[in-house]
C-alpha cells in the first residue's frame, strides 16, 4: 500500500473527510485507538504485528492525505480498515491473537484468538465490490404518507424521475394499493404522466413495527448482491480451521446490510405452517435458499456485518441451538463478548 508521501515539515496531514474520502473519520479513530493502546497489546500479540499494523495506518493516512484516493487505492483501505477493525476488538476484549493462522488443509485464517479456555479462528472479508457504492438517499416527504398504513412491512422505494400534480397523486394512490396487500418480494413499477418509469416500490421484509415502513432502496441489483455474498461467505468457509469454532465477519457498506443477512439466512417468505404474530395475519421466514438454510455447512454458527464507517458497531448472528460442547460454548460467549 505503500506510496511516497509528499513534502512536508515533519508532521504528518490529516486526511481530508471530502467526498473523495469518505473513510477519513475511520482510518483516524483508528490511528488514534491503535496509538494509545499499542502498549498494553504488546503482552497479546506479536510486536513485528504490531508494526505492521502502525505501517498500515500510516500508508492509509497518506493515501488518504494525498486524496482523492482511486478505486483500486479505496478498496485497499476498506480491506485493511476491515481487518485492524477485528484486530482492535480482539486485543480490546484482552485476546491474544495470532495472525494468518494456517490450517491443516494450507488455508490461513486471518486470526486466531485465544482467552482463557476459550478459542476462536475469525476469517475477515470484505463485501464484494459492487455493493461498496452505496449512495446517501433521502425520500421526498410527501411519499411519507405511505407509512400512515397498518401493515408491519419493510418497503423500498427507488425514484428515477420526480412525479408533480396529476401524475404523482396517480403514483401515490397505486402505491398505496401496493402497500396495502403485498406479499414479502412484491414489487412495482410506478410510471409518470408519459409512461416512462419514475419509481419502484419493492415488499422487503416483516417489520417489528406495527406500520409501513419506508426505506431508500439503495441497492438497485439487490438481487445481484445476495449471490455475491454467498460467494463471499463460501471462500471464508473454505477456510475454516478444524475442531475449532469459527467466525465469518464481512466488512462493507451500511446499504448492504439487507443483502447480507439474505445470503446468510435466506430470502424472507410467507410461512403458511406457522402462526402469525399476535394481532397480524400472516407469518413470516427464510426460505432455503441461505447460507445456514437446513443442516448445510453446520460447522459455520458464527457470523457477523460490520458497516465501514466510523463509531459502526458489527451485527452478530449465532445460529441456534449452540452445541453442547464446552469448547463451542466458550467461543460462543467469546464471540457474543467481542462482536455483539
Amino acid at each position: 500500500m505503500a506510496r511516497k508521501a509528499p513534502h512536508s515539515n515533519g508532521e504528518r496531514s490529516a486526511p481530508r473527510t471530502t467526498a473523495e474520502a469518505p473513510l477519513a473519520p475511520l482510518v483516524l479513530g483508528l490511528a488514534k485507538r491503535f496509538a494509545a493502546a499499542e502498549a498494553q497489546w504488546s503482552a497479546l500479540a506479536d510486536q513485528r504485528l504490531l508494526r505492521r499494523f502502525r505501517r498500515v495506518i500510516a500508508d492509509m493516512e497518506t493515501l488518504l492525505a494525498e486524496g482523492p484516493c482511486s478505486d483500486a487505492e479505496s478498496d485497499r483501505i476498506r480491506s485493511a480498515c476491515a481487518e485492524l477493525l477485528v484486530a482492535e476488538r480482539l486485543l480490546g476484549a484482552g485476546c491474544t491473537i495470532e495472525h494468518e493462522a494456517e490450517t491443516p488443509a494450507g488455508k490461513r485464517a486471518d486470526f486466531r484468538a485465544r482467552r482463557g479456555d476459550a478459542e476462536l479462528c475469525v476469517h475477515v472479508k470484505r463485501a464484494p465490490k459492487p455493493t461498496l457504492r452505496d449512495a446517501s438517499i433521502a425520500i421526498p416527504q410527501s411519499w411519507r404518507t405511505l407509512e400512515t398504513v397498518r401493515r408491519p412491512l419493510v418497503v423500498a422505494l427507488s425514484l428515477s424521475r420526480n412525479l408533480r400534480g396529476r401524475a404523482f397523486h396517480t403514483a401515490l394512490d397505486l402505491a398505496f394499493d401496493f402497500v396495502e396487500q403485498a406479499s414479502v418480494g412484491d414489487e412495482v413499477l410506478l410510471r409518470d404522466g408519459e409512461g416512462l418509469p419514475a419509481a419502484r416500490l419493492r415488499a422487503l421484509a416483516p417489520s417489528t413495527g406495527r406500520a409501513i415502513e419506508l426505506v431508500a432502496d439503495l441497492s438497485t441489483a439487490f438481487d445481484d448482491h445476495v449471490p455475491r455474498f454467498q460467494h463471499t461467505l463460501r471462500k471464508a468457509f473454505a477456510q475454516f480451521m478444524p475442531r475449532v469454532e469459527n467466525i465469518i465477519v464481512v466488512a462493507g457498506s451500511p446499504g448492504a446490510f439487507e443483502a447480507f443477512t439474505t445470503a446468510l439466512l435466506g430470502s424472507h417468505i410467507e410461512r403458511w405452517d406457522k402462526r402469525p404474530r399476535v394481532g397480524e395475519l400472516m407469518a413470516y421466514g427464510r426460505g432455503g435458499d441461505g447460507f445456514w438454510a437446513g443442516s448445510m455447512r453446520n460447522q459455520s454458527r458464527l457470523a457477523a456485518y460490520w458497516p465501514l464507517e466510523h463509531r459502526a458497531e458489527p451485527l452478530l448472528f449465532v445460529r441456534e441451538p449452540v452445541p453442547r460442547a464446552a469448547n463451542a460454548v466458550r467461543a460462543s460467549q467469546l464471540a457474543r463478548e467481542v462482536f455483539a
